[in-house]
């Protein structure tokens, strides 16, 4: 009996080791696809050698608006996870489970449903929850544990705030003309939507919890990573030491005052959430990316009371901010080499060639999981590919609904083995890609087998 429970385990972390032994760090990656488009834009689309360095360079700079916000996001959201009350929630929340096996079920549900509600509040609730939870649960996982949050982030992204379901809801959007306005009734929250979310949830956390080792077998934070941690708070609780130090001193220059007095950030916080109501009173539920930063920021600055420590704590969070402003440049390059050259359509067409419009959804999954590991955000790979699946699904006289909900959910799982979106869970928790990615690899297996399923046989 003990072999057949520790069998599954065993077997999942022998074999998340044995991946770790290929994988490079995540900026490896982007540097390994970005010679895989050149030298495909060569000898694929017969582009010449420094015309593909043109497009590569072309696109370079295309992400910087989007880099920016990824970058406020985990600023903001580790600004606000330092305080005291941040502190207190994650506390809590890191100690319902009682045991490891089921702190890292929880954490794959939770950031599910969370980033079901929107993908940018679930990378940042299940990236510091994991890093939480590994501090507070004695025996637990760690690599499986912050693996459970990405994962559990990818089962819940074709969620109310899915870039290609939004974009064709929308009127005025590019391809209104040809297929009119979509609902998000026939995509987001279809039948087919709504299953695939609950059953591949309801599969990945009980994945997580089979796979979940023994005791014995267990990988602990490193203790490097935890002083880090304890580091962190410790700055936290020293800068409002010595801000009280500071005040007792009583003469001060009127500058350093005015760095540390509560009424500036009183002001400006009345401004921003004043600005705030009028948002969610006026659009309901309408949470971009830019509120959301809007929000955190707010809530940062408010918490932290003065501009001083507000202003020392966005300095500590900067560290796991750096991999996204490296990276997201050189994704950009790919996206502008693969758009440039013609190599989208060509994959595309390739992949698509012999499909019919009863298989065409699976083509077009495979297809999206394919080109996101080049082109891994959801706006940039519509923006390359969205009219190639439109027109082709005429073509065929194939569900255009279905068919964007496939090229959604292929796109979306197929983040599970493409360090781009954990650049900053994996930054905030102190782990490496190679550290989850065989974990990431089952997950993407099992979700993409329902998801292809869903897709080709599931009514809308």
């Amino acid at each position: 009996m003990l072999c057949k429970a520790t069998f599954l385990p065993r077997g999942a972390q022998t074999f998340n080791l044995w991946l770790a032994r290929f994988i490079p760090h995540s900026f490896l990656f982007v540097i390994l696809f970005t010679f895989i488009a050149y030298l495909m834009g060569i000898f694929g689309a017969y582009k010449g050698p420094f015309d593909m360095v043109k497009f590569w360079v072309n696109g370079f700079w295309n992400f910087l608006a989007f880099a920016m916000q990824m970058v406020l996001m985990v600023l903001t959201g580790f600004s606000v996870a330092s305080v005291p009350l941040g502190q207190k929630i994650l506390r809590y929340l890191a100690v319902v489970p009682k045991t490891p096996r089921g702190a890292i079920m929880f954490l794959t549900g939770i950031s599910a449903a969370i980033s079901w509600l929107h993908w940018g509040m679930g990378i940042v609730a299940g990236a510091f929850l994991a890093r939480e939870m590994g501090r507070r649960i004695p025996k637990i996982d760690y690599p499986l544990l912050v693996a459970s949050a990405y994962i559990g982030m990818g089962a819940g992204t074709f969620g109310v705030f899915s870039w290609e379901p939004l974009a064709v809801s929308k009127a005025g959007h590019f391809f209104e003309k040809s297929i009119g306005i979509i609902p998000l009734s026939q995509t987001s929250f279809s039948t087919l939507a709504l299953l695939g979310f609950g059953l591949g949830t309801l599969a990945v956390i009980l994945l997580m919890g089979l796979i979940c080792p023994q005791d014995e077998d267990a990988v602990s934070p490193e203790a490097e990573i935890l002083k880090r941690f304890e580091e962190e708070d410790a700055l936290e609780v020293a800068s409002t030491v010595a801000e009280k130090e500071l005040k007792k001193k009583g003469k001060i220059p009127f500058g350093v005052w005015l760095e540390h007095s509560r009424w500036p950030v009183w002001l400006i916080s009345i401004m921003g959430f004043s600005y705030i109501v009028y948002w969610f009173y006026g659009r309901g539920f309408d949470l971009n990316l830019n509120i959301l930063n809007f929000v955190l920021l707010f809530l940062a600055l408010s918490f932290h009371d003065t501009p001083m420590r507000f202003l020392k704590s966005i300095e500590r969070s900067a560290r796991p901010a750096f991999g996204i402003i490296v990276q997201f440049p050189f994704y950009a390059g790919i996206q502008g080499m693969l758009a440039s050259s013609g190599l989208a359509a060509i994959l595309f067409q390739w992949l698509v060639a012999s499909s019919s419009a009863a298989t065409y959804p699976l083509w077009v999954y495979l297809d999206a999981a394919v080109v996101n590991l080049f082109v891994p955000t959801s706006e940039g790979i519509w923006e390359i590919q969205g009219s190639l699946v439109i027109k082709t699904a005429q073509g065929l006289s194939a569900s255009i609904p279905r068919a964007i909900s496939a090229f959604t959910a292929g796109e979306v799982i197929g983040n599970l083995i493409q360090p781009f979106w954990a650049i900053p869970l994996l930054g905030i928790c102190g782990l490496a890609m190679r550290d989850i990615m065989g974990y990431c690899f089952l997950a993407f297996i099992l979700l993409s087998l329902l998801w292809i399923f869903g897709v080709t046989f599931l009514p809308l």
